[in-house]
């Protein structure tokens, strides 16, 4: 999708315009190197499993019209276009990646998050139990259940202090799994109600519905920051001790208990391995195979090291805890809330070099002056396939007040009955119930793009039909004189 300014004199307006991902960086290096990419691993007998293989796919066709599209049309000078089908891939997609961020921003802020001051928690692991987190979902649901009990008491305990009985806290967790470093990295991103609902009675209409009332608490101090940190550091060495992952001295014990997916793909287990090591696990540059990575736990006396306002580490663990909003912005909650929902690559840091290689720029140079990254592109294709996420893998999860079983959550959202996603049929009157927002009222109000309005005579558009049989798709695009053949894959080497 790309947009088109009419009028540089007065404020932009743009039209819709059909995105080529042909053109973009990261398609070509998928385009050119997938197929060596996958023979190289069979003939290594370390085939890549299906989940991978199908996330690379459905990258290659994503926005191309040989795949499937939809017909519009100009209710008044009949002329049509077309707009693509999207692969709507969770992994690494710039594209998919961009829309998700923006239609879950939107969607929080008009339709789900109320008027209040928000904070955000920014969690992150040791390095071995980065590896164990992205092998173990069981482990990660129950650490992100720790931690998120820990910061909810925190609220619950300072709001309980200052008189307010039964407080309900709320959060909406954003787990990314990547580095600036296109590294796997799994830490968490938590948007955090700053203070505590209520139950503060009945209304008076014969519903008899129960009144919510925010309260808020004491603002999140230094040592309010440390002793969350101390918590969550506490009870996660504490299970992960139970579970015989950690010695009781902090030792790294040799039990990932990984899923069969990982042991049934050795590929993936060492792409997995290498990336969160920042290392090459294939080709000729490949490393050692790493089989114990060091520990990073620390001791269980080491005190909290603050490194900022908010912002402490300890036992590997660290927590920052400085970004927030008033009841008052919401154009800035928005903006936070497209910053912990984006995706893991964008192509504008991405470049192929005159050599061939892939040039990564990093968002923020290193400590040793570092800013860009290099590598072939087979390389970059590994580091991409380790941070698709395994099947069944929640990479939202929303917590008390905000849990969709939650009774409290209707009546606390502005537009509680308004679903996420993109719907072609607008909203008729006499609906029972508001539906998803219509696709083009998303892309206006979020793109500033109306694809409702003729790009030639400014009409209404309508979409007409979805083309998705081959033989419709080849006919419909000679007779528009549109490329009917997909980009073809370059030939393994």
């Amino acid at each position: 999708m790309r947009a088109r300014s009419h009028d540089h004199h007065a404020e932009q307006t743009y039209s819709y315009a059909r995105r080529r991902p042909e053109d973009t960086t990261c398609y070509q290096i998928v385009q050119s190197t997938l197929n060596t990419f996958i023979q190289n691993r069979d003939i290594e007998g370390r085939p890549l499993p299906d989940y991978v293989i199908e996330e690379f796919d459905a990258f290659l066709k994503c926005g191309i019209p040989a795949h499937g599209f939809v017909r519009l049309v100009c209710e008044t000078c009949k002329k049509e276009q077309i707009t693509a089908f999207s692969c709507k891939r969770r992994g690494f997609c710039p594209s998919c990646s961009a829309k998700r961020q923006a239609e879950a921003a939107h969607h929080l802020t008009e339709n789900v998050l109320p008027v209040a001051p928000y904070r955000q928690f920014v969690v992150s692991f040791p390095i071995p139990m980065r590896y164990w987190l992205n092998f173990n979902k069981t482990l990660l649901s129950k650490v992100h259940q720790i931690i998120i009990k820990v910061i909810h008491q925190h609220y619950i305990t300072s709001a309980e202090n200052i008189g307010i009985k039964n407080p309900l806290p709320g959060s909406i967790t954003f787990m990314q799994r990547w580095g600036s470093a296109c590294n796997l990295n799994p830490h968490l991103h938590i948007l955090c109600l700053d203070g505590v609902f209520s139950v503060v009675g009945t209304s008076n209409d014969s519903t008899h519905t129960n009144q919510m009332k925010f309260s808020n608490v004491p603002t999140l101090s230094d040592l309010d920051t440390e002793n969350i940190l101390k918590a969550i550091t506490s009870k996660v060495m504490k299970h992960l001790r139970k579970k015989g992952y950690l010695t009781s001295e902090g030792d790294v014990v040799q039990n990932p208990e990984a899923e069969s997916l990982f042991a049934d793909h050795p590929s993936l287990a060492q792409a997995t391995e290498a990336s969160i090591a920042g290392r090459i696990a294939f080709g000729p540059n490949a490393g050692r195979v790493i089989t114990r990575i060091g520990s990073g736990f620390g001791y269980k006396e080491e005190a909290p090291l603050a490194k900022g306002s908010r912002c402490c580490s300890m036992n590997g663990f660290s927590l920052h805890a400085n970004t927030s909003t008033n009841s008052l912005e919401r154009d800035r909650l928005y903006k936070l809330i497209e910053y912990i929902a984006r995706g893991p690559i964008s192509n504008k840091r991405l470049e192929i070099t005159q050599a061939g290689f892939v040039k990564l720029e990093l968002k923020t140079a290193w400590a040793d002056g570092t800013t860009h990254l290099l590598f072939t592109k087979e390389e970059f294709l590994e580091k991409l396939a380790a941070l698709i996420p395994p099947p069944k893998t929640h990479l939202v999860r929303w917590n008390g007040i905000f849990r969709s079983n939650s009774p409290e959550r209707k009546l606390i959202a502005p537009r509680p009955d308004v679903k996420k996603g993109f719907q072609f049929r607008e909203q008729e009157e006499g609906d029972a119930k508001p539906k998803n927002y219509a696709w083009s009222k998303v892309l206006a109000l979020v793109f500033k793009i109306d694809v409702t309005k003729c790009v030639h005579c400014n009409g209404k558009v309508r979409a007409i039909a979805a083309i998705q049989e081959q033989n419709e798709i080849v006919r419909y695009l000679k007779h528009q004189g549109i490329d009917h053949e997909p980009p073809a894959r370059a030939p393994p080497r």
